[in-house]
């Protein structure tokens, strides 16, 4: 199946699901515990131009936006159009001008050196070129700029089970990888000062944190 095609398939069924999709029990319960736990181990600082991939309705990005108080720009990216409107609605009232919701794929995005952190919340299964992902990222960030992906990872018996169901029931759910698998793609792009972990959350849920810092290749 061509990327284009897996990618339609992918914004459908996030389009049908945005409306109530901050609502849902595995956001409530899954997705918010693991972005704050992101969010506590970014080094934010004033200025910074942040990118948030598979921003979704874009809670993580508006709290980012938020701790920089209002400074530097936030980018929240998405290829739902439903789940981007959803994110708009929320800049209503918000404090900040900040932020934008760009409706884009991050295998189709175009910058060059211009985030400071790029940053990827339950969303690397749904990516369907990840090394794309990976190489248009490094594009965009600029030099000493930051990459950190988090998700849900084969590492574990139940996790791997859940990627199968995912795999064969949803087509969204294009697939995870290994910690493994993960860091392999940051050294393979090129990132140094990698690092990668897993964190069990509980009996059932897992996940995978990864981070690289862009530097000159030829270093």
């Amino acid at each position: 199946m061509s990327r284009r095609r897996s990618e339609t398939y992918v914004a459908r069924e996030f389009d049908r699901a945005a409306k109530g999709y901050d609502d849902s029990r595995v956001v409530r319960s899954f997705q918010r515990r693991t972005q704050a736990l992101v969010l506590e181990e970014l080094q934010i600082e004033p200025g910074m131009n942040v990118l948030d991939l598979g921003c979704g309705t874009g809670w993580a990005t508006l709290e980012i936006a938020a701790r920089l108080g209002g400074t530097g720009k936030v980018v929240g990216l998405d290829l739902s159009e439903r789940m981007i409107e959803q994110a708009k609605q929320k800049l209503t009232g918000f404090r900040y001008q900040n932020v934008v919701f760009t409706l884009q794929s991050a295998s189709s995005m175009d910058y060059d050196d211009h985030f400071d952190l790029v940053l990827s919340t339950n969303a690397f299964h749904h990516f369907v070129d990840k090394g794309e992902v990976f190489s248009r990222v490094w594009r965009a960030l600029k030099r000493d700029g930051s990459f950190l992906v988090q998700d849900i990872c084969d590492d574990f018996v139940l996790m791997k089970a859940l990627d199968f169901i995912g795999k064969v029931g949803e087509r969204a759910h294009v697939g995870s990888t290994t910690v493994g698998e993960l860091k392999e793609l940051f050294l393979s792009t090129g990132f140094a000062n990698v690092k990668a972990k897993t964190l069990k959350l509980n009996w059932f849920w897992a996940i995978m944190i990864g981070t690289g810092v862009k530097r000159d290749k030829e270093a």
